[in-house]
């Protein structure tokens, strides 16, 4: 399943980011209103993220209908922990 993120290296240069920093992710799908979930997660040394099932799980629930997020376009929120 396609549960993580890559983060561009000009992001990590930019914004300063370690791999071994924790970071508050707020994700939602973007084309699909139904809220946002929020978790703490690191970036492996490769630069992903993993989005957790249960997340994911959590955000399909809010959807109308149960609709599937598969190919939803989700917009990423990262912040300090």
């Amino acid at each position: 399943m396609g549960n993580r993120i890559q983060l561009p290296k000009l992001v990590w240069w930019k914004y300063k980011i370690e791999p071994d920093q924790v970071l508050k992710v707020t994700v939602t799908a973007a084309d699909i209103f139904c809220g946002y979930e929020t978790f703490y997660a690191r970036m492996d040394k490769s630069g992903r993220i993993t989005i957790t099932e249960l997340t994911l799980k959590l955000l399909q629930d809010k959807t109308r209908e149960k609709q599937s997020l598969t190919g939803a376009v989700m917009e990423i929120r990262l912040e300090p922990a």
